[in-house]
């Protein structure tokens, strides 16, 4: 198959074209800002969102979208920064839409991008793709926005599936971050240490948009979380215990929320996601224990992956 995506050269498209070339064998397109990328077997990198780039003239014929572009949240949220990241997301959206509706043939699938953060915050709730949708602060005012770009797209008839992540764990991203204070033996409890982290390891994220593309029974809202979200507290707890550190600093909300404005929002509040549209359509987390995907990242260690 012949499948676009933006948001390529990113954390996780890196990971998602691989499994979409290597384990699957289909041709991605990738769209990017920069004229040139490194070659890679079956990836073609096409210029968009640029000067003078039409890459309605470079495309074949797609059958899968998959639109994960957007600017990084992991930056501090002044009035310019919050306005960048969503038109960053809807002005991206409007051109994936306007290159679908180039093209003779439309594909097949959309995968929208979006996120957990839609559904607000809780420390007692458990959301699935059932629950409504929140618009309540920042983050879920931004998935809101995003999610309604991406319905424009559903309407020409195309199936959508928009995936919602949590906070994905790899080599890059939010982890780095988050383990950096127990390597100098000052991690703690963050906040109240009761906000959820609805988390997923970056690979099982590439696996389950990949199945979600074969899969046409799956569609709408889709959960990209591990089927065993923990609170701040005990993945605090389990970073000291994979890198035989203390927890024992506390860091009050007050003091983050001082530090990093509403960007702590990030940190100090949380919501529990649940996979379910994945679960009920099969698909097998490859890293569902914590324990297990924290040793594997930060000792790197290889080994049996646990099954869901």
């Amino acid at each position: 198959m012949n499948i676009a995506m933006t948001g390529g050269t990113g954390f996780l498209g890196r990971h998602l074209t691989d499994v979409f070339t290597r384990s699957k064998g289909h041709h991605v397109f990738i769209l990017s800002r920069k004229q040139k990328e490194t070659e890679q077997k079956n990836v073609t990198y096409i210029q968009w969102l640029a000067e003078n780039a039409a890459p309605e003239r470079e495309l074949s014929p797609i059958d899968i979208w998959v639109n994960l572009a957007g600017k990084s949240i992991f930056d501090r949220w002044t009035d310019s920064t919050k306005e960048q990241i969503i038109s960053s997301r809807v002005e991206a959206t409007r051109e994936v839409r306007r290159l679908i509706q180039h093209q003779p043939e439309k594909p097949h699938t959309l995968i929208q991008a979006s996120a957990a953060g839609i559904y607000g915050t809780s420390r007692d709730k458990t959301f699935t793709e059932q629950s409504p949708a929140s618009n309540e602060d920042f983050l879920s005012h931004t998935a809101h926005m995003w999610e309604r770009e991406g319905q424009k797209i559903e309407a020409l008839g195309i199936r959508t599936v928009y995936a919602r992540f949590g906070v994905m764990l790899g080599e890059k991203g939010a982890l780095p971050l988050m383990v950096l204070p127990y390597k100098f033996f000052a991690g703690g409890t963050i906040g109240s240490g009761r906000q959820w982290l609805s988390w997923i390891h970056v690979e099982d994220a590439a696996e389950l948009i990949s199945y979600a593309a074969e899969h046409d029974e799956i569609c709408g809202p889709m959960n990209v979380t591990s089927p065993n979200p923990v609170e701040m507290k005990q993945f605090g707890q389990t970073i000291a215990s994979v890198l035989h550190r203390p927890h024992w600093i506390p860091v009050p909300e007050f003091f983050l929320t001082k530090a990093l404005g509403d960007m702590s929002l990030l940190i100090v509040k949380g919501q529990r996601a649940l996979p379910k549209q994945a679960m009920t359509a099969g698909f097998r987390f490859m890293y569902a224990e914590l324990d297990f995907v924290l040793k594997e990242l930060l000792l790197h260690k290889n080994g049996n992956k646990s099954q869901s």
